[in-house]
């Protein structure tokens, strides 16, 4: 692949034209009489004259002995006869392949004749590309010029469709061979072709090639490239690739160019908008939801990511996770102050800190493994009931958008139902003699369990296999009185 890279820059130097000269005998013949009958049998004549001609240690060292070979696999190639074309399988590669011999073979100085197009260091390319520029003497140019500026479009064509076969086959390194070598023809043949350099660049991510695909992405963002509407997917790409290769920053990054290049495109949006709340980044993505939500104000999505924002931010919780440092976990929980103790696992003996609530082992001064609970609750914002009711409201327009969407009616339903159990357990720790203030809780906790119920309800039947959300419907039931329906429902998870 390096070569086809290589040869993005290098084929630009290509000036000047070239004339015409000599034949090979037998091959050349059936040749010439296949254009004129389209008969079959005569390119299959000519190409095992020619193909005897490629193993005979003088006529091999020609440049038209390899000429006429790709004319002859050539026309295989172009015929619209199905039998003409099953000839030969193999007839693209044995074409192409040959053309670059008879590129080569066709320069006078000896060094040069030397020369394999294909290397895959993409030196020899470099070099032949010199050798055109600087019009280094050869013994028909005709050869080189129909070669370039006829043959290699047309098999730049043939190889495109290849690719796309061997794409839509899931055969990717195949299609990013197929896809690379038609952009390498079609710049031979002084065409720049950014939808064949694109295809490249995505056959060769999804072949897991990300150094060439990244050269190629870049090279298309710097063309400016959007055909068809993909110049986002680039910047999309490059994310992908980076996130995979665990450089966050640089993914980013990307996102952010993209957004900055195409400002209206909501996939980057939402690429950009999902790192920040994987990442934590609450405000950031606030201000990203703000700008969908002015773009779209009927996508149900959008409110209920906002919603959950503020819920998180209503509600700010830390992870502890596996390989986290000392440092970070204080930073969390605070010093410890039963740490030190040395425990056998089975995973091999660990240091050991103790929390109330966690014990946490240690291996090499990194979190190995986690006893209790790993979310941490912090210290609500003082702007919290705010937050709580912008969370609310926005899960109800979720809902208003879509009733069936699930989960802003699970996170609503749950909302309320655990604002009454907390009643309830408030209500459970007064004093005998708070009489008034815990009918009030009780109260206050039945009416939070009835405003629960109709969004589980809607919860339930969106996903009515969840576990999860028929048991708290099942509670809920049962808080309000409603027995028979919690019975039903215990009935169909028996």
């Amino acid at each position: 692949m390096k070569k086809i890279i290589l040869a993005i820059t290098a084929v630009a130097m290509i000036t000047g034209a070239f004339a015409q000269k000599n034949k090979v005998v037998s091959a050349y013949n059936y040749n010439k009489a296949f254009t004129r009958s389209q008969k079959c049998s005569e390119l299959t004549k000519g190409i095992a004259e020619i193909d005897a001609a490629i193993t005979n240690d003088v006529t091999k060292t020609w440049a038209k002995t390899w000429y006429y070979r790709g004319n002859l696999y050539y026309n295989v190639l172009a015929s619209k006869d199905g039998t003409c074309k099953a000839i030969d399988a193999d007839a693209l590669d044995k074409c192409t392949d040959s053309y670059f011999k008879a590129l080569v073979l066709n320069f006078k100085d000896p060094e040069l004749k030397k020369m394999d197009l294909e290397k895959e260091d993409g030196s020899d390319m470099m070099k032949f590309m010199g050798a055109i520029q600087n019009q280094e003497k050869v013994d028909d140019e005709m050869y080189t010029m129909d070669i370039m500026a006829r043959k290699f479009p047309g098999l730049s064509i043939e190889f495109a469709n290849k690719g796309i076969k061997q794409f839509s086959d899931k055969d990717y390194k195949g299609a990013q061979e197929s896809f690379g070598k038609s952009m390498f023809l079609g710049q031979m043949g002084g065409r720049m072709d950014t939808t064949i350099m694109y295809n490249t660049a995505l056959a060769s991510e999804y072949a897991e090639d990300y150094e060439t695909a990244k050269q190629l992405y870049n090279g298309l963002i710097n063309l400016k490239y959007n055909a068809d509407g993909n110049g986002p997917n680039l910047y999309a790409s490059m994310y992908k690739i980076y996130k995979k290769e665990g450089n966050d920053e640089k993914a980013i990054d990307y996102i952010k160019k993209g957004r900055t290049a195409y400002p209206e495109d909501k996939n980057l949006l939402v690429t950009e908008l999902d790192y920040y709340l994987q990442s934590g980044k609450h405000e950031e993505a606030l201000g990203n939801l703000n700008t969908a939500i002015e773009k779209d104000g009927s996508n149900p999505t959008y409110f209920f990511a906002r919603g959950s924002v503020y819920d998180n931010l209503a509600n700010p919780s830390k992870m502890l996770e596996i390989g986290m440092t000392e440092n970070e976990v204080v930073k969390i929980l605070g010093e410890c102050k039963d740490k030190g103790e040395l425990m056998t696992t089975k995973y091999g003996e660990r240091i050991v800190w103790k929390y109330s609530n966690q014990k946490i082992f240690f291996d090499n001064s990194k979190i190995d493994m986690i006893e209790g609970n790993k979310t941490i609750s912090l210290p609500k914002p003082e702007n919290r009931e705010e937050l709580v009711n912008k969370a609310i409201a926005d899960y109800k327009k979720a809902i208003e958008l879509k009733p069936t969407y699930f989960d802003p009616n699970f996170n609503l339903g749950a909302y309320y139902f655990n604002g009454a159990a907390d009643k309830i357990n408030e209500s459970n720790k007064l004093p005998l003699d708070a009489t008034k203030k815990y009918n009030a809780l009780k109260a206050a906790a039945k009416a939070d369990f009835k405003a629960a119920a109709p969004y589980i309800e809607a919860a339930h039947n969106a996903l009515p296999e969840d576990v999860d959300t028929a048991n708290m419907l099942i509670k809920l039931y049962t808080q309000t009185g409603e027995y028979e329906k919690a019975a039903a429902l215990k009935a169909k998870f028996k």
